[in-house]
């Protein structure tokens, strides 16, 4: 009997004991989390949440993480390096406001475990951001870029080039692959997921219609007129024009302006000599002057590149600055005024019947009138030639008639002041360098020619 009662009083006791240490412990782990919990791969059992905060930032900014490509280690870095500075208070909070203090028993059997860090792995961004510059900069050295699918020039013809896979790593996406690495228990982080990959593939179907749009052009039809001549563009001259550049057909805007330069040196008639037929003097060369017209290189460069780009055909007149522009290669025409200055005379033409002739006083020698091709290219009355004399005093010539033919001064005007017109008299009393005339003659002059009109001084 009495070996029955102190069995029953053992019992009790190691009962009492035990239920002791569980009250103990379930009072215990109503400050400190239940054993085996898992926060973020890192064992908070038994500690407070100051004690948890402080070890998880010490965790991972102490980790050790390596960038991996396949089975090649590239970089190792801790967390502080790249700016770690992680604050779980949040989670700490929210995970101990859900565990039962009375359940550790179990726990230790079956403990508990969260989520990755990737919400509270907090980095400072200028230190973070630093690193993956740096970072990137040091592994792109020797790696390849990728090439997107384009529209390439062969044998005359357009084709799709494919796609080139590189490995150059985007600054962009290696931030993101390194940011969810961080919160990895592992420290194992793969960059292939970070490499800067084709974005536009030989299958696009931008890539097909640009082909359709650059081959319609390559076969169109360009037709010039110009001052009555018929230019056909080459097809091949086409098509040395055309780009695909960014992801968009264009043409080559300098081959295409040097092909309008060329057209307008060949056929332009400004500050080129001419062959002409005077009425005493037979067939002479006269110098370039004011008249003449060119293409408008830098008009026409822009409209022609327009209408290419129309894919369609065309024929066209280009854009044309300057005086003298006619559609039948005749240039100076059949109405003109023509001034010998060998024999001191002025003719006027019109439709190429003589109106108009007179003897007339050109510049004197040291101020001769310059010879060119000229034109008149304004019409005044009661006008003020003003200018120097040869011993430097200023002149002023009131004159009932002007009309300037260039751009220095240079016109043909009535001179009363002359006793005679013609002969040699212009040696001696010669003009500043425009074409004396009698008065009454350039009153009827002045009222026959229209601005336009060429004058070619010889």
């Amino acid at each position: 009997m009495k070996k029955r009662s102190r069995m029953v009083i053992a019992i009790s006791v190691i009962l009492i004991a035990v239920f002791g240490l569980y009250i103990f412990q379930s009072q215990r782990y109503r400050n400190t989390y239940l054993p085996r919990t898992d926060v973020a791969g890192v064992d908070v059992g038994g500690k407070t949440e100051a004690q948890a905060n402080q070890l998880l930032q010490t965790h991972f900014k102490q980790q050790k993480f390596t960038l991996v490509e396949g089975d090649k280690k590239l970089l190792s870095f801790t967390g502080e390096t790249a700016g770690v500075n992680p604050d779980f208070s949040q989670k700490l909070t929210s995970l101990k406001q859900q565990q039962n203090p009375w359940s550790w028993p179990l726990h230790l059997l079956t403990g508990t475990s969260t989520a990755q860090a990737s919400k509270s792995l907090k980095v400072d961004q200028t230190t973070f951001d630093q690193f993956v510059k740096q970072t990137a900069t040091q592994l792109n050295k020797g790696r390849s870029a990728s090439k997107n699918a384009t529209v390439t020039k062969q044998n005359n013809n357009f084709v799709i080039s494919k796609a080139v896979t590189g490995n150059h790593l985007n600054t962009e996406q290696l931030e993101a692959t390194i940011r969810t690495g961080l919160a990895a228990s592992d420290g194992q982080i793969a960059v292939k997921t970070a490499y800067a990959k084709p974005t536009v593939t030989a299958d696009s179907a931008r890539l097909k219609q640009a082909v359709t749009k650059l081959e319609k052009i390559h076969n169109e039809n360009i037709t010039y007129t110009i001052n009555g001549n018929k230019v056909t563009v080459p097809k091949a001259t086409i098509y040395g024009w055309e780009t695909f550049t960014n992801g968009k057909v264009s043409l080559d805007e300098a081959k295409v302006r040097a092909y309008v330069a060329s057209l307008s040196k060949q056929y332009s008639t400004i500050n080129k000599d001419r062959q002409f037929k005077s009425t005493k003097s037979g067939t002479v060369t006269v110098p370039a002057g004011t008249y003449g017209w060119s293409i408008d290189t830098a008009s026409e460069t822009t409209t022609l590149m327009a209408k290419v780009l129309e894919g369609k055909d065309f024929t066209r007149t280009p854009v044309i600055q300057g005086v003298g522009y006619t559609t039948d290669k005749s240039d100076i025409g059949t109405t003109y005024i023509e001034v010998d200055k060998t024999n001191q005379h002025m003719w006027y033409y019109r439709d190429g019947e003589l109106v108009l002739d007179t003897d007339v006083v050109t510049g004197k020698p040291g101020q001769d009138t310059p010879s060119g091709v000229d034109f008149i290219w304004n019409k005044q009355q009661d006008s003020t030639l003003k200018g120097t004399n040869d011993d430097g005093s200023a002149y002023a010539s009131p004159v009932d008639y002007w009309m300037p033919v260039d751009y220095t001064g240079v016109g043909i005007h009535d001179a009363s002041w002359q006793p005679t017109f013609g002969g040699d008299w212009y040696k001696t009393h010669g003009s500043h360098g425009c074409v004396n005339t009698p008065p009454t003659t350039m009153a009827k002059l002045y009222s026959l020619v229209s601005t336009g009109t060429p004058v070619i001084i010889f």
